[in-house]
């Protein structure tokens, strides 16, 4: 009988396949490890970094809050850092009002050196850093000396969301337009109290009359050299506060005057919802720029660094314009028109102001599709 040889089930070629399989789940298994080891460590450092910088710079506002206090913020905020981790090193990176005006704020960074285990395997050389900051700040959460100033809630008013999603850094443009502000006013507040030698303006009735203004206390207001207050709000119950109308360009030069004062140019500034403030007779009017409001609803303060006054046209380098027409513009409904792209019946050309750039056609254009 004859016999048939079978192939062998081990044969060369297979035990081949097998090495490269074996290969190949080695290398993911490694990267399992690593992810696992090295990475796990990482983070985990990394949370207590955290919590080592979030306690430096608290540790150093609440130094620079204390006016009467003895301690030196830089060793403060080193001496927290290094209680949750002790071989951070780092320190302040920016520090401003410390024990100065009741405001200010305070950054940190702190790093430390974490070794790889197993992160040499995957071409990752160690040790690697982690780095974590911080910041903190302090200031009055209901009252203040604050420029008598307004700024709006939202972007109505400028470029920035205020209260909204401003973020630390952001350059934001705030245009006071008498246009805007109505009758000879410029967003500028009373801020005489009931506890002022001088007739309230800040915390009145909604249909209370408001007192005229004098030069000199306005001077003193802008200056900062006022020494009544604290101004104080009721949110979320309305603070209604008197507009001041009249203002001179000397008030603008004192403002600008502020960001070569001691007092520094980290001004503390009202914070007004237009949606509720009120005309002389206590009737809400709403956001309508055509209406001048007679007191303003202030539910907070911000902290803003003031860059630069510009006062006029030729300071901020455009071109002043009180207004503008432009007749039988082909337009369709839902349509955004640049308004800088819009020339001729005097109407800006590539120069419109932050904050005013496009306009949205809701209405039903007239027959033939011509918008006047």
């Amino acid at each position: 009988m004859k016999r048939t040889p079978r192939a062998s089930r081990h044969s060369d070629g297979e035990r081949g396949a097998t090495a490269i399989i074996v290969a190949l789940s080695l290398v993911a298994l490694l990267g399992l490890v690593v992810l696992t080891v090295d990475v796990g460590q990482l983070l985990f450092k990394r949370r207590a970094m955290v919590n080592a910088s979030d306690a430096a710079a608290l540790a150093a506002a609440q130094s620079c809050a204390g006016l009467d206090d003895a301690d030196i913020p830089q060793t403060v905020a080193t001496t927290f850092a290094q209680q949750n981790v002790s071989v951070a090193t780092g320190g302040i990176t920016q520090m401003v009002g410390c024990d100065g005006p009741a405001f200010g704020h305070v950054s940190v960074e702190y790093t430390m050196n974490q070794g790889l285990f197993f992160g040499g395997v995957v071409g990752a050389s160690g040790p690697a850093t982690v780095r974590t900051v911080a910041t903190a700040g302090w200031g009055p959460t209901g009252g203040g000396n604050p420029v008598p100033i307004v700024v709006y809630e939202g972007s109505g008013q400028g470029d920035c969301a205020i209260l909204e999603n401003i973020q630390p850094n952001e350059v934001c443009y705030l245009w006071y337009d008498n246009d805007s502000f109505q009758q000879s006013a410029f967003g500028f507040l009373n801020l005489c109290t009931v506890t002022d030698s001088c007739q309230a303006g800040w915390g009145v009735g909604a249909s209370d009359q408001c007192p005229a203004v004098g030069a000199s206390l306005r001077s003193e207001w802008i200056s900062g050299s006022w020494t009544g207050g604290p101004n104080e709000t009721n949110y979320p119950a309305s603070t209604f506060v008197c507009r001041v109308s009249g203002l001179a360009s000397s008030d603008w030069a004192q403002l600008e005057a502020r960001m070569q004062s001691l007092l520094g140019n980290e001004l503390l500034f009202p914070v007004n919802d237009c949606t509720t403030m009120v005309d002389r007779n206590g009737t809400p009017i709403g956001c309508d720029a055509t209406v001048a409001p007679d007191k303003y609803n202030i539910i907070g303060f911000i902290v803003l660094h003031l860059d630069a006054v510009l006062d006029s046209a030729a300071e901020w380098g455009g071109v002043a314009y009180t207004q503008c027409s432009r007749s039988n513009m082909t337009v369709t409904r839902n349509q955004v028109i640049p308004l800088s792209s819009v020339t001729g019946g005097n109407c800006p050309s590539g120069v419109t102001p932050t904050g005013v750039e496009n306009l949205l056609v809701n209405g039903q254009p007239s027959t033939g599709g011509q918008f006047t």
